[in-house]
């Protein structure tokens, strides 16, 4: 991925003449960018996508999150104490050693601890009135007429992270109206989730009405994969050994929600008012969505109850010397604002960046010969064009996947007595020299050549521990790459391929 970066040369000049943004804005800590598609979600039981997890990693924190700077990826803590370590037990509860057989795992429990202190955003849901009663968490039917948006509500407070809020949204992976999309794959995992959501869904009243017809107050429903310990620790139990499971802990899916704000969002009128966590997300991360039109505005502001972090000292090798921890140790975040505008098109995205509209843009097969010069062994940089503007480069590794499918019935190129199975899958994929196809080659096009690298693995910088050893070599200095015969995985065989070709041997 690549993504020019405009610095900011020409803070000390007059405005411009198109200048699109307020006056009061000049000079501030304001950061401008610009989103294509708009978000369908930014609840976090259903958010899933690249576009919505701009507004919703800002949002909300789940317990652990990845180190801003260290590859491969590095799981660290956000808001618990420390990353959490699986305690294996059999069938019967008894604890069992950390190299235990999987075979003898019955469950994982994983006891993750938060940090005391945290405390959400400022919202309606948590104000209360004299009488120590919350103010907005029965609004009459005529005072709700009233509300247009959440700035109609004039009274706002916060309240300390808990465990039970991380509880509470496990269970909400559940709801029958929520229709989360990890719901089938967790209730693998989460012992008991499966069949909350049985029990749910088979309440044909919670089932049919509309999310804010009744407010389903899930902390009176247990889930023996998801309970509290105490205010500050909870436990999740996993069928059996699932060493991935702390990836998703990573995840907006796993983040907490507070019930009052479930419960404020499940008012009858709410949801035709927009007034829902799609719209109006609650969360103790450093920003809070204060603006929300998708199809032309968001705004995300400073959360004045942000617990705090602090910029990295540590990265991968040469990040020091690329000037990456220049600011160790410094409080987070560093902007006040960040203000988005919906582009529709690529290439109005892309001018108004160029005219200073925008902080950075991607860059998209029209404009790329105009940014960036390929060299000789495919490195990208940009055109002295680019560069007199002061604009900077700054490259990722993302993740895109392409297959080639054979008809495993065909009976030249499927399953034979020679290659039955997996065998003949290994045997054709071995076969296929994907630096030849054009969409690959590094001595192609010229954005080929800079925009494209050839995996070896479904991580992006690979590590030994993630790549085949049957097809795929390691080099210290070089990372994966494609052994020219397998590492003595697979023994020689002959496959005819064809009725009157030559037996082709495969390895």
């Amino acid at each position: 991925m690549l993504t020019l970066v405009l610095l900011p040369l020409l803070a000390a000049c007059g405005a411009a003449w198109n200048d699109p943004y307020p006056a009061a804005e000049r000079g501030g800590n304001i950061l401008y960018s610009a989103f294509i598609e708009r978000p369908k979600h930014l609840d976090p039981v259903q958010s899933y996508s690249e576009d919505e997890a701009v507004f919703t990693t800002q949002v909300y924190e789940p317990p652990l999150q990845y180190h801003y700077l260290k590859r491969p990826y590095t799981v660290v803590p956000a808001t618990a104490v420390a990353v959490p370590r699986p305690v294996y037990v059999d069938a019967a509860g008894k604890p069992l050693p950390q190299d235990a057989e999987p075979s003898r795992i019955a469950y994982s429990d994983y006891v993750i601890s938060i940090r005391p202190g945290i405390r959400y955003q400022p919202h309606p849901a948590f104000a209360k009135k004299v009488d120590g009663n919350h103010a907005y968490l029965q609004v009459p039917a005529t005072k709700l007429a009233q509300i247009h948006t959440l700035t109609d509500f004039p009274l706002r407070d916060t309240r300390e992270l808990t465990a039970e809020d991380y509880v509470y949204e496990i269970k909400r992976l559940a709801h029958p109206r929520l229709h989360s999309p990890i719901l089938g794959l967790m209730s693998e995992y989460i012992v008991g989730l499966g069949d909350l959501a049985k029990r749910l869904q088979a309440d044909e009243r919670l089932a049919a009405k509309p999310l804010d017809a009744a407010w389903l107050d899930l902390r009176r429903h247990p889930l023996a994969g998801a309970e509290v310990i105490d205010r500050y620790r909870y436990r999740i139990r996993i069928k059996g050994k699932y060493p991935q499971f702390i990836y998703w802990l990573t995840m907006p899916f796993f983040a907490p929600i507070p019930w009052e704000a479930d419960r404020f969002y499940s008012q009858p009128g709410m949801q035709e008012k927009n007034l829902t966590f799609d719209w109006y997300p609650v969360g103790t991360g450093p920003y809070m969505l204060t603006e929300n039109d998708p199809n032309a505005r968001m705004v995300l502001q400073r959360n004045p109850n942000f617990h705090g972090e602090t910029f990295p000292c540590e990265g991968e090798k040469g990040d020091r010397e690329a000037g990456l921890l220049a600011d160790c140790g410094k409080a987070l975040p560093f902007i006040d604002k960040a203000v988005f505008t919906r582009e529709k098109e690529q290439i109005p995205y892309w001018n108004k960046f160029l005219q200073g509209y925008y902080d950075f843009s991607g860059i998209a097969s029209d404009s790329f010969d105009q940014a960036i010069q390929t060299g000789s062994g495919g490195e990208a940089a940009l055109t002295e064009d680019m560069q007199r503007r002061g604009i900077r480069l700054s490259t990722s590794v993302a993740t895109s996947t392409m297959y080639m499918g054979f008809n495993w019935l065909d009976p030249t190129v499927g399953e034979t007595r020679n290659a039955p199975g997996n065998c003949a899958r290994r045997y054709r994929s071995l076969s296929i020299r994907k630096n030849s196809f054009r969409y690959f080659s590094m001595a192609a096009v010229s954005q080929h050549r800079a925009r494209f690298r050839l995996a070896y693995s479904a991580i992006a910088k690979a590590k030994p521990a993630s790549t085949r050893r049957c097809t795929t070599g390691w080099m210290a200095n070089r990372g994966a790459s494609r052994l020219p015969r397998p590492n003595g995985c697979w023994r020689k065989q002959a496959i005819p391929m064809g009725a009157t070709a030559k037996r082709v041997n495969h390895w």
